[in-house]
């Protein structure tokens, strides 16, 4: 007859013990129980994480002496004893003795001879290194007194390198991990002065791994290095995988960190991307390290740069970003990890410290690459044509040559150079800069989670020459965003849109002063188009005042009544402009959120903004209110500048979220920014492609809880998700960017050569549009010629004059607008890449030449004509007239954020469900890979270039308003009705079919369409009774604020659940309550 009682834990216990000894080889050294009453195991010896004839025994194979073994022996366990038993003060002796463990002591062989270094493991050979096991390790702390008995413990050369508690199969694995915790901080922490991993695991069911100190939630899965989703491995193999003998050497040599006092592990894809660099340095082949955003890219480069040096003599790392922010993160991460790192102040200061090559370790901007006259990428002289990319790096070696003479290199016998976020610094002037100056025999490893692909659409040149793969080489190694959320490294994401629907008030009133403001100027029909044409996008409509106050006011209600409401976390806005950022906070200035929220962005005032930026003093421009409120900002916040103001707010919104509700931003903090109590963005700012996908996963990354200045918890984290609630119809573009950067594909299929092709094709496309448009101005230059329009001032008189039997002035000049427009486009396109045609420098010189005059030219006439007016001379009296005659609603909810889909639930990964998936959201509106059409194709984004548009179609400007907000409101209608469809769709896939006809709320209904989250019984009408139960028990007996989950009800009903459900893990009570809260 069959049993079905379950394993015990002794069980489990000695059949792990038998895979170590008969699978992985590992020595058994006994049961070390202590007996009652007794300080000593079965061998009459104290336990220890430090076994004294074992590291004898190891060190003498390897050859040391007597002397050198006794003394290092001595030094060891005097580095081993903890002074006390705060838990920061065992961080700190485990990291110090852990670079003793790497490292090795000096000591002498005999008195006579000098130091070397005595190494504890060999790490070249590690099947030469003795692996051992002991269970049931009996251990009283010197300290406290206190006792406890690890179950397994893994001695390798006798010192303690992990740890291992065990969970019979219905345990929570998680109940092993407060185990660890519990021994490390209240009992025995004295044992774990030498463990560098904890282990813990339940029978056939769950293996994670963390270090000492590792809070719960980071506690990881060993996998095995596939970016398939859903490929999982059983208990026993993650063991196998993770203490096979040069694994486990490999891990603990290069996979622990210190990051500024706390101690980590890296996780499974960050040792598998050392390893895959590691196969590539000897030969210095460079490549890209695609690891999604929020999966701890800068910690790899440490562990990367740690390997370097451990391995390479005479080794240089550079590493070079593009931004102020990330560079001084990356700086603060490297010294944070123990490395003594030279931050590059200047370009001679970079110059001067590759030249001398004292420092191992640098950190740069790119920009630093490029300091000489024409330090900006796109620098173009007066008549807007680019210096050659030639000239340019010519120019550089010059200044080189003359300040170091034939002296300079790039010193170091080992180079490598990492780059971050190298989808951006990755092409364009300043990198081919870097790449002259540090020479060819070095190692390029690019660092992104959102690399430039193949499929990236747009000028297919610009594309094609800013490639990943095509700068740095192929993949070295890849993690991409949806393995991250399955392995909870970060968190999914929830979506949410709401609208504010605008409207005018009256079309004839701004027509009739629009005809008042323009009257009275003088203004040509060409400069009062000019005027419409500024004042009738989206970006205007999107940031009249009344828009941003209904926003506004919806965050407020997050705030007061909604998810923002808690301590734990906070949230940030992207703005659409840095004039609507301080349009939100001035609003939000006299709200709730006074004090309580700030404005980072790249601007920083200073007085010549508001030089004559108007052409009326009395009025206030955007310039004007930008620098008012910037200085505002900065005086409530008690600061000086935009770099202290920026400085205090992120400190605040990562330390302090409770007194940092909100940060305004527009570009800055999209990257390189984590903050983990940062749980909603609100975006109203039209960003698309790697921004988008940066910007969104700023709130992915897993809660922390907020701790004092002492290290104290203060508040908990409750964060399971974060939320995106977007004010843009943003859907079609989220949905894009999350599917694009989930595609491993990359370039697979393509070689070296059909890259090189790809580029040459598009090299040969500018090339030809080059000669056609010298062509069409040369042509022009001879009708010039045969009027006898021999200089500037003749050229420029004819363009404004009207003759008989000519075209008008005006058509005359857009002509040659733009002819002369193309000549200088045409040339800065092809300027860098002379070098790849077969162009002679005279011809060169010539294409420069005409560039030149065809630019000067231009600017001429336009000066002449009038038609360099600037509209934004009106933009006080525009936007005040905007604001007068633009209505707005509040903000309506159209789409509810929901625990049942996410983006990632329209990724197929191939999985059973692959042909229903396909099939719904094609119904929806198109399929899984094609994911930027998917919703598209009823969801048209408005067209804003009105200058494309036929110019009779709209006579008013009023009419072209009209046009915007109609064209807005039927987008915003389709997108609704579309979005829910494809929602109900993957509802439909993931959770089968609809909820039961008599589960009719929806508390009931989620907890129906989540029931495997919660462990829910396989029989139908027993799952439907439980959740009726569930619903009816919260309706009746749920008490006040009971969804907030720090409110003494809410841990009442847990408990109340618990009782009534006793054979439900701790676990399944929580989703439940989770669910009901999230959806009552």
């Amino acid at each position: 007859m069959a049993n079905y009682q379950e394993q015990k834990e002794r069980d489990y216990q000695n059949a792990l013990v038998k895979r170590f000894q008969e699978e992985l080889g590992y020595t058994y050294l006994g049961n070390w129980q202590y007996a009652k009453g007794s300080n000593v195991n079965n061998m009459g010896v104290a336990n220890s994480p430090i076994l004294d004839d074992e590291v004898r025994s190891f060190l003498k194979e390897q050859g040391r002496t007597e002397m050198q073994i006794e003394d290092v022996l001595v030094k060891l366990k005097d580095k081993a004893r903890l002074g006390d038993s705060k838990m920061s003060s065992l961080i700190q002796c485990n990291t110090d003795l852990y670079d003793t463990l790497i490292m090795g002591i000096k000591s002498q062989p005999s008195p006579e001879e000098k130091h070397e270094d005595v190494m504890f493991y060999d790490f070249d050979h590690p099947q030469n290194n003795h692996f051992a096991i002991a269970e049931e390790v009996s251990y009283i702390d010197p300290l406290l007194g206190k006792n406890k008995r690890p179950d397994i413990v893994v001695y390798v050369n006798g010192i303690a390198l992990a740890v291992i508690e065990l969970k019979r199969s219905l345990v929570n694995y998680e109940e092993g991990i407060k185990q660890h915790l519990s021994n490390e901080r209240d009992f025995i922490p004295s044992f774990f002065t030498t463990t560098q991993f904890t282990i813990a695991s339940n029978d056939d069911v769950e293996f994670r791994y963390g270090t000492i100190g590792t809070p719960l939630s980071f506690w990881c899965r060993w996998k095995r290095d596939t970016n398939k989703v859903g490929d999982t491995i059983t208990e026993k193999e993650a063991y196998r995988l993770f203490f096979d003998k040069e694994n486990f050497m490999f891990f603990f040599h290069y996979g622990v960190l210190n990051d500024g006092g706390i101690k980590k592990v890296l996780r499974p894809h960050q040792i598998y991307a050392i390893k895959a660099a590691a196969k590539r340095m000897p030969q210095k082949e460079s490549g890209v390290i695609w690891h999604s955003q929020g999966s701890g890219k800068s910690l790899t480069m440490v562990a990367l740069a740690s390997y370097i040096q451990k391995n390479f003599s005479n080794p240089r790392v550079v590493v070079i970003t593009d931004r102020k922010e990330l560079d001084l993160q990356l700086a603060g991460t490297f010294v944070k990890g123990g490395n003594k790192l030279h931050h590059a102040e200047s370009c001679s200061d970079l110059l001067d410290t590759l030249n001398k090559g004292d420092e191992w370790l640098i950190c740069s901007l790119i920009h630093k690459f490029g300091a000489h006259k024409h330090n900006d990428e796109a620098e173009k002289d007066e008549s807007g044509t680019k210096v050659s990319l030639d000239e340019y790096l010519n120019e550089l070696q010059t200044i080189i040559a003359k300040k170091y003479g034939n002296h300079f290199s790039v010193k170091g016998d080992n180079i490598f150079v990492f780059v971050d976020e190298c989808h951006r610094t990755q092409s364009g002037r300043l990198h081919e800069a870097m790449r002259a100056i540090m020479g060819k025999e070095v190692m390029l490893i690019g660092f992104t989670g959102t690399p430039l692909l193949k499929k990236d659409k747009g000028d297919p040149y610009n594309a094609i020459k800013s490639m990943s793969e095509r700068t740095f080489g192929p993949y070295i190694h890849k993690y991409l965003h949806k393995q991250a959320v399955e392995d909870k490294v970060i968190l999914d994401l929830q979506y949410e849109y709401r609208n504010v629907e605008q409207q005018l008030t009256s079309k004839e009133k701004i027509d009739q002063k629009l005809a008042a403001l323009t009257a009275g100027r003088e203004l040509t029909p060409e400069q009062k188009q000019m005027v419409e044409e500024r004042w009738a996008t989206m970006e205007r409509i999107y940031s009249t005042k009344e828009r941003i106050e209904r926003i506004g006011y919806s965050i407020l209600d997050d705030l007061n009544y909604g998810l923002l409401k808690h301590d734990w976390c906070n949230a940030m806005l992207i703005a659409g402009s840095i004039f609507q950022a301080y349009r939100y906070y001035k609003f939000f200035s006299s709200s709730d959120l006074k004090g309580r929220c700030a404005v980072v962005t790249s601007y920083d005032p200073t007085d010549s903004d508001i030089v004559n930026n108007s052409a009326d003093n009395n009025k206030t421009t955007e310039a004007k209110f930008k620098y008012d409120w910037a200085k505002k900002s900065f005086e409530e916040a008690g600061v000086k500048n935009a770099d202290e103001y920026e400085k205090w707010a992120k400190e605040l919104f990562v330390k302090r979220p409770a007194q940092m509700k909100l940060l305004i931003v527009v570009n800055k903090l999209l990257t390189g920014f984590d903050a983990p109590c940062a749980t909603i963005l609100y975006i109203d700012n039209e960003i698309k492609d790697h921004t988008l996908f940066q910007a969104v996963c700023r709130v992915n990354r897993l809660g922390e809880d907020i701790k004092d200045d002492k290290g104290d918890i203060i508040v908990k984290t409750h964060k399971e998700f974060g939320r995106i609630v977007d004010f843009k119809n943003l859907f079609n573009s989220i949905e894009n960017v999350v599917t694009k950067f989930n595609d491993g594909s990359g370039f697979e299929g393509l070689d070296d050569v059909d890259i090189d092709g790809l580029l040459d094709s598009a090299v040969n496309k500018c090339k030809e549009k080059l000669l056609a448009v010298t062509e069409a101005y040369e042509g022009l230059k001879t009708i010039w010629e045969s009027k006898s329009l021999n200089d500037l001032e003749a050229l420029s008189e004819y363009y404004v004059k009207e003759y008989d039997g000519e075209e008008p002035a005006q058509a005359r000049r857009n002509i040659m607008y733009s002819i002369t427009g193309s000549m200088v486009t045409a040339y800065n396109n092809m300027s860098d890449y002379f070098a790849k045609t077969d162009f002679t420098a005279e011809q060169i010189n010539h294409f420069a030449s005409l560039s030149r005059e065809a630019g000067t030219v231009q600017r001429k006439v336009k000066q002449k004509s009038g038609d360099d007016f600037d509209p934004k001379t009106l933009d006080p009296d525009m936007r005040q007239l905007l604001d007068q005659h633009i209505r707005a609603e509040d903000a309506e909810t159209f789409i509810p954020s929901s625990a049942d889909f996410s983006f990632l639930d329209l990724i197929n990964d191939s999985t059973d469900t692959e042909e229903a998936t396909e099939k719904a959201i094609h119904e929806a509106g198109g399929n899984a890979n094609g994911a930027a059409e998917a919703i598209e194709g009823k969801a048209r984004r408005v067209n804003t270039d009105w200058n494309s548009g036929d110019a009779e179609e709209y006579k008013l400007f009023s009419d072209k308003l009209q046009a915007l907000l109609e064209e807005l409101k039927a987008r915003n209608a389709t997108a609704k009705e579309k979005i829910e469809a494809l929602i109900e769709h993957i509802k439909a896939i993931k959770h089968g079919n609809d909820a039961p006809s008599d589960l009719t709320n929806k508390r009931s209904k989620a907890l129906w369409n989540n029931r495997a989250t919660w462990h829910a019984p396989e029989d139908k009408d027993e799952t439907i009774r439980i959740i009726k139960t569930i619903d009816e028990f919260i309706y009746k007996n749920a008490g006040r604020n009971w969804q907030d989950p720090d409110s003494n009800a809410s841990w009442d009903l847990r408990d109340d659940l618990q009782a009534l459900f006793p054979a439900m893990t701790e676990q399944d009570i929580y989703e439940i309550y989770r669910l009901a809260s999230q959806n009552s």
